[in-house]
């Protein structure tokens, strides 16, 4: 599960990249969309796998340096899976 949610990850910061550099943002919104849409139809048991592996994720992240974790942390709320 853990590396599913690090390509997530990547293609989420990727979207977020291109919303920041290019004018043909509504893609990138698109596809944040539809990342959320499919996001929000996990069922209970894969929402907690999932939640588990962004904390994990997070925490190596801020192991190689403090803070580094909180956009994963993020995440949930950006995508208003919270």
């Amino acid at each position: 599960m853990d590396r599913v949610v690090e390509a997530l990850l990547s293609a989420v910061a990727a979207l977020e990249d291109f919303l920041q550099l290019y004018s043909h943002e509504h893609l990138a919104i698109n596809a944040l969309e539809e990342i959320a849409d499919r996001l929000g139809q996990m069922t209970p048991e894969e929402r907690t796998a999932f939640d588990q592996a962004l904390a994990r994720i997070a925490a190596a992240q801020d192991r190689e340096a403090p803070g580094n974790g909180a956009w994963v942390r993020a995440l949930p709320d950006k995508l208003g899976l919270a």
